[in-house]
């Protein structure tokens, strides 16, 4: 049943838009010639590697092929995961590469999948805590592309190292640029989309302000 009403789902966002089509046939042909590579904008995969080396350490809220990509970039990757069964599935993929750099953490929502998020959560969702584990500036990659996605900027802000980056993926789902809660000062170093969403990477830099 779930899996008809996705597909449901599907066909009716479809319908409603069906201008967006032909950026979804020439995204879905980039797909295929990239199998390997994440799902997120080309543009984006593109800039991310020519900036990523193996002296780097990075954070991943929200789990995929992205994973085991970033794992052959950087040298160690933390990567958060809400869902039971894409853990098991991505786990699996981990474990038949032999990927050795990633600690993986399955963490589950505190709030249903479908709740729109809040501006503020007291307490902290623990999803979001796993990042406060981290050092303060230790990370040099911080990718937000799951849950929480406000709450989890803020919180990857004091993680991030000058010079570090932040990728935010979807940023169309905020209403305006100022309401994504990155610092003023920082650099906007790639903005990309596919006509399906847009996607932005920021370089830390030594001044922060908050928006």
């Amino acid at each position: 049943f779930t899996e008809v009403l996705q597909v449901m789902i599907n066909v009716a966002f479809w319908l409603r838009h069906p201008q967006l089509f032909p950026s979804r046939v020439r995204y879905w042909k980039w797909e295929r010639a990239n199998p390997d590579k994440p799902w997120l904008c080309p543009g984006t995969v593109q800039f991310l590697e020519t900036a990523l080396h193996r002296g780097m350490t990075a954070f991943e809220f929200g789990s995929g092929r992205s994973t085991r990509w970033f794992a052959g970039l950087v040298n160690h990757l933390t990567s958060v995961e809400h869902d039971q069964e894409w853990y098991a599935q991505v786990q699996k993929q981990l474990e038949l590469a032999q990927i050795s750099n990633v600690t993986y953490l399955l963490v589950p929502l505190d709030h249903p999948a479908t709740e729109p998020e809040r501006s503020t959560y007291s307490p902290q969702p623990r999803y979001v805590q796993t990042i406060a584990q981290m050092p303060d500036e230790s990370l040099d990659l911080v990718v937000v592309d799951g849950h929480y996605r406000t709450t989890c900027i803020k919180a990857a802000v004091p993680k991030l190292r000058v010079g570090g980056l932040l990728l935010v993926d979807d940023v169309n789902l905020w209403p305006t640029g100022p309401a994504i809660p990155v610092p003023t000062a920082w650099k906007e170093v790639d903005r990309s989309t596919n006509g399906l969403k847009v996607a932005c990477v920021w370089k830390k830099t030594a001044e922060e302000k908050a928006t």
